[in-house]
């Protein structure tokens, strides 16, 4: 049976690379870093997009348990930006191309007795061979190793990977598992016992079969077993199960491979998307996986919580992984939340030669081979973002993606029309709501599908983003271009659940994003989210919030400061309410001014905003603050009160998790709000804020922060191997007389991750 070690910790690295670096075994001239790592922390804005573009080498030092001796051992590389060389003990082992793809390397041969050397070359260039790059894109892709690397130590086989197929029958599941493996012996007959559990960890079915392992890379799929009566995952209800394999040789077992699934059937069709038979409107946003200072290298505990944002906060049920397989982690939690997920292989724009097309075809088998047992997953996006047609390339990558998996729809993301359909669904970014020539919106919000797509009949479709690039909007910006970027999303998204020939609409997008100099701002950050690069709401996240039961939560998001002077003839409507409540009432100039309900013109979203559009008062009138009330079946269930004399009164901070672990790199995020006396964000308000924390733990990125826009996130992360169960981390506000806030997190080791040191 084989072992997994973690390897994230004690690596060595420098910015660049020498062949002599090969046989190199000496540290001196190398900084000690743990991963996840990126070859260059970049700063906020204003950097060149060429800082982490270079050629590096990581090295550590790798010494094989005793009582693992003679054992087979494996690297596993969940993610590298964006190739390698890997070299161990001076000689070549292999290389990979591909930043966002899993790989494989067998050392056992490499190795020697006590102390050996693993040497990376990584090349983080923009390499024309390597989708996304040999044009311009508008995202950075960072560069390092900057997911987990694992070590496993084998038997004579070892298991790769283990896709569960299955077919259901009403609420019975038959299963016939694929064992990917990987036998360093001759072939063998081996007994192979499969374990379903439930959620609980329930026995729902045991049973053994003998299955053939050839030599070499193999798979082998199952004989159709009925495991009986299951229940089904869904959006709501995000029911998984795990299933466990053993493969035994003469009795001894060889290896075990615990994998997790959700039985559900997806369906995508000209009438819309259906989840276990039932017919759902998508509604969502794109999602860039990287992060301020770090980019790409984000421990596991922050790409979860993306996906807690997406689902418990914006209330979302569909993202887009835009454009590029993201991590696991993200991956798992979009299981357990009941988040669905479109998958997509890396690229934008640009196709290039046989070499770039050799690796796509590779990032195909890699992100379903991968990514196969996740229940949100219900696409495979088969085609480079936003590129020209190319009929032999894709209908390749087609046939590949559906040689793996026949219960899934394919499709690729278009930005031209009439382009030919070779996969399932045919995918369209539609930014027609917009007319760049006058700045206005058109009559037209989305595009008629068969005048996008040229052909006589209709075929299942989806828009993959809208907005976006075209009414790009930073979280400092003043409240009309704020309320225009909400209206806009509003718009979309009341035509998207008005139409019947779409299976929804996933817009651009969820979170800001670092970019090229091509693209951007003319600070080098792309201000396409409905919220921040911290993942802070703009206005517009008030119009998927406002989109939940009101049973479940109550959201009242006015996209307003409700203040004197900041809108046209000095009067504070009209203002737009992203609310789930019945109706509201506004105070203004001392007295009620109105009750205002649902917008008609949002009529087809579940919870239309509310315009509130008459002013009573007088551009001289005396100001005396305001409230906007809500109500829900006849009851006060939200207030926001807004001061005549609002000021500075005080910093609200919030941090995501108060307990870490210290066994790897782990980190949690800090939001800092100033705030006036009723509450209120204060957004005009430029303060800064310093950051002290203990030995044990640390700021990513810089201490002394800016609070451009009255609002700003920071993480922290901690010091492996720093046994103190407590870290502190000391908030100031600078040149303020609020007083300084201490928050102390707890620090234990997790139990489930084992490392090697």
């Amino acid at each position: 049976m084989s072992k997994k070690f973690n390897l994230n910790l004690n690596w060595y690295f420098k910015p660049s690379f020498d062949v002599t670096d090969i046989n190199n075994t000496s540290v001196e001239g190398f900084e000690k870093i743990n991963l996840p790592h990126t070859v260059k922390e970049l700063s906020y804005n204003c950097f060149s997009h060429e800082e982490t573009a270079m050629v590096s080498t990581y090295m550590r030092k790798l010494t094989i348990p005793q009582e693992y001796a003679g054992r087979r051992a494996i690297l596993v590389f969940d993610g590298v930006m964006a190739r390698y060389e890997l070299y161990v003990n001076g000689q070549k082992v292999t290389e990979h191309r591909g930043g966002y793809s899993r790989s494989f390397a067998d050392i056992t041969k490499f190795l020697g007795a006590g102390e050996n050397t693993i040497v990376m070359m990584v090349d983080s260039t923009e390499n024309p061979d390597i989708p996304p790059f040999g044009h311009t894109i508008d995202y950075l892709c960072f560069g390092g190793i900057y997911r987990d690397v694992n070590l496993y130590l084998a038997q004579e086989l070892w298991i790769e990977n283990v896709l569960v197929r299955y077919d259901l029958n009403g609420n019975e599941a038959v299963l016939y598992p694929e064992i990917q493996a990987d036998n360093a012996g001759a072939p063998f007959d081996a007994e192979v016992t499969v374990e379903l559990r439930d959620q609980a960890g329930g026995l729902v079915k045991h049973y053994t079969q003998t299955v053939s392992f050839a030599a070499g890379h193999s798979s082998a799929v199952m004989e159709k077993v009925n495991a009986g009566t299951i229940t089904r995952w869904d959006m709501e209800e995000p029911c998984l199960y795990t299933v466990l394999i053993t493969v035994k040789k003469d009795a001894s077992t060889q290896d075990t491979k615990t994998v997790r699934v959700g039985f559900r059937t997806v369906e995508c069709r000209a009438d819309g998307f259906f989840l276990n038979g039932k017919k759902h409107k998508l509604m969502g946003l794109n999602r860039h996986q990287s992060y301020p200072y770090i980019g790409y290298a984000a421990p596991a505990r922050v790409q979860k919580k993306d996906a807690d944002i997406l689902k418990n906060y914006l209330h979302l049920t569909v993202v887009r992984t835009s454009h590029y397989m993201q991590a696991e982690e993200f991956l798992d939690r979009c299981d357990e939340l009941g988040l669905m997920v479109f998958s997509e292989i890396p690229g934008w724009g640009y196709i290039g030669g046989e070499e770039f097309k050799q690796v796509s075809y590779q990032d195909v088998r890699d992100m379903i081979t991968t990514q196969f047992n996740h229940p949100s997953i219900f696409i495979w996006s088969i085609r480079i973002n936003e590129s020209a047609d190319d009929d032999e390339f894709y209908t390749k990558t087609n046939e590949i993606a559906k040689s793996i998996d026949t219960t899934r729809a394919t499709t690729g993301t278009r930005c031209i029309k009439n382009s030919h359909l070779i996969e399932d669904v045919y995918t369209y970014n539609d930014f027609i709501h917009w007319t760049h020539e006058v700045k206005h919106y058109r009559e037209l919000v989305l595009c008629n599908q068969q005048a996008v797509t040229g052909l006589d009949h209709k075929v299942p479709f989806l828009v993959s983003e809208y907005c976006g690039h075209i009414y790009p909007t930073k979280p400092f910006d003043g409240e009309e271009r704020q309320l225009r970027h909400a209206q806009i999303h509003a718009r979309v998204q009341n035509a998207n659940f008005a139409r019947e020939d779409a299976l929804g609409a996933i817009g651009w997008c969820a979170f800001d994003y670092q970019t090229h100099g091509d693209y951007g701002s003319g600070d080098k950050i792309c201000y396409h989210g409905v919220m921040s690069m911290f993942r802070t709401p703009k206005y517009a996240a008030g119009v998927y919030r406002s989109q939940v039961d009101p049973e479940k939560e109550i959201v009242l998001e006015p996209c307003t400061l409700f203040a004197r002077g900041e809108n046209d003839d000095n009067k504070p409507i009209p203002f737009m309410v992203c609310t789930n409540a019945d109706y509201i009432d506004v105070e203004a100039y001392g007295r009620k001014i109105g009750r205002y309900f649902p917008s008609q013109v949002y009529s087809s979203l579940a919870h239309p905003p509310i315009m509130v559009d008459n002013d009573p008062g007088h551009w001289a009138d005396l100001w005396k603050g305001g409230a906007i009330i809500a109500y829900y079946k006849g009851k006060e269930v939200a207030r926001r009160t807004y001061s005549r004399d609002a000021h500075l009164d005080g910093l609200k901070v919030t941090v995501d998790d108060s307990a870490l672990n210290n066994t790897v790199v782990d980190s949690t995020r800090f939001v800092c709000e100033y705030q006036d006396q009723m509450g209120n964000l204060l957004p005009y308000y430029n303060g800064i804020i310093s950051v002290e924390t203990s030995d044990n733990i640390e700021v990513i990125g810089p201490t002394t922060i800016a609070v451009v826009g009255g609002r700003i996130g920071f993480w922290v992360k901690t010091k492996p191997f720093a046994r103190e169960e407590k870290a502190t981390v000391t908030i100031h506000a600078v040149n303020t007389s609020i007083p300084d806030q201490v928050f102390t997190i707890d620090l234990s080791p997790d139990t489930s991750i084992e490392v090697l040191p």
